[in-house]
């Protein structure tokens, strides 16, 4: 199987398992913002997913053998793909299921920067929360997730790679 479909299938059911994870959060009420849990649940999928898919492709597609510079390649692929089926998600979550989620944003920043600096004027206030209302935009927070996960999942795939190459010896190329 070509790389890249084998990167846009894995990336989509990596894709999928994160939403049901995040939609079982939703239901079960865990609020993600107070909670170190969800980030470390998603990020211990993650690893796991993309330490299976490269060595999935690895032993079975690419018979046993892997660089390095290609299983950062599709980790960093399979990542990708997740990532834009989590920002739509994302966007659905926001307008629709709990639209006032942006509010919430705005109200915990708010708090956030009067716990941090009580003296700070009503201005700095007002210029802090207008900028993170423009980034808090559904448009805005779909394309940060994307670049944000994908970077993550480079990361990852870097450590992740290393472990998992296996060259092919000079005598078999």
């Amino acid at each position: 199987m070509e790389m890249r479909k084998y990167a846009m299938n894995y990336g989509a059911v990596l894709g999928l398992f994160l939403v049901l994870i995040a939609l079982l959060l939703w239901i079960l009420d865990i609020d993600e913002q107070k909670s170190i849990i969800p980030s470390i649940l998603n990020n211990i999928v993650i690893i796991i997913f993309l330490f299976y898919s490269l060595t999935q492709y690895r032993d079975v597609e690419s018979n046993g053998f892997i660089s390095y510079g290609s299983a950062v390649k599709l980790g960093t692929s399979v990542s990708f793909f997740s990532a834009i089926i989590m920002a739509f998600y994302t966007f659905i979550y926001i307008s629709y299921l709990e639209p006032e989620f942006l509010s919430e944003i705005l109200l915990l920043t708010e708090q956030t920067l009067l716990e941090n600096n009580p003296e700070i004027s009503d201005e700095e206030i007002d210029l802090a929360l207008s900028m993170t209302n423009k980034l808090m935009q559904p448009h805005w927070m779909m394309i940060l997730g994307v670049l944000g996960s994908t970077f993550t999942g480079f990361i990852i795939s870097l450590g992740l790679s290393f472990f998992i190459k296996r060259n092919q010896p000079l005598e078999n190329i």
